[in-house]
């Protein structure tokens, strides 16, 4: 039998283990989605069950890329997410490419619940022109840039930053920006994801969302 100095002990160390300090864990914000992972999920009937995934691991935003997605598929993709309680927001990639004024930057927007604009924005257009959008526009904007584009961070109008630390050799940098800026630290699914536990108490968006995980495994087996 146990001795009375073994239980006295025992309740001891889960008396220290209970005051011990507690380690404070990130917190997951968004992860994207890309066109061809849209298409995908449309054509096999899988938009449910990726929302939910992405819900149940947290996320609470969903960023989708809609070039040349049709306006039918686009209503079906957004309300799927708002079913998983995800705000739907509509990336704009690579505006600059199709020479995408603000008016037609704005119609790309609208079925989301805000739209986000990337590096590719910030390198392209002037800050005249994001002062135009965001005038223009009533819901939120989801700003991201790379460790350089410090300085074109618009004085105003980003209902959220993010800064891109997708490199494992500049991620200690790149995340004393991002508390500089008061921003989210995203991260890369292929390289510094797996390095989340040294974010501490900060939010992070994982680009992308994965292609290969459990859920296509499952998917391919049906």
């Amino acid at each position: 039998m146990f001795s009375p100095k073994f239980f006295l002990k025992s309740l001891a160390a889960t008396a220290a283990l209970m005051l011990a300090p507690q380690i404070a864990a990130a917190s997951p914000s968004g992860t994207w989605l890309s066109q061809p992972q849209i298409r995908f999920h449309v054509s096999n009937h899988t938009l449910p069950e990726v929302m939910a995934k992405i819900k149940q691991q947290q996320y609470t935003v969903v960023f989708l890329d809609f070039r040349n997605v049709p306006d039918d598929v686009q209503q079906k993709v957004t309300q799927a997410a708002r079913q998983q309680q995800l705000q739907p927001i509509v990336w704009i990639q690579s505006p600059q490419l199709r020479s995408l004024t603000i008016p037609q930057l704005l119609h790309e927007a609208r079925h989301g619940d805000g739209l986000q604009v990337d590096d590719h924005f910030f390198s392209h257009y002037s800050q005249a022109e994001f002062s135009q959008l965001r005038a223009a526009y009533t819901k939120r904007i989801y700003c991201s840039i790379q460790p350089f584009q410090a300085k074109q961070v618009p004085a105003s109008g980003c209902n959220q930053l993010d800064v891109q630390c997708y490199t494992t050799s500049s991620l200690s940098n790149c995340m004393q920006l991002a508390d500089r800026l008061k921003a989210v630290t995203s991260l890369s699914a292929q390289d510094t994801y797996h390095h989340r536990q040294r974010l501490g108490d900060r939010k992070f968006n994982v680009f992308l969302w994965p292609y290969s995980n459990d859920f296509f495994k499952t998917v391919s087996q049906k």
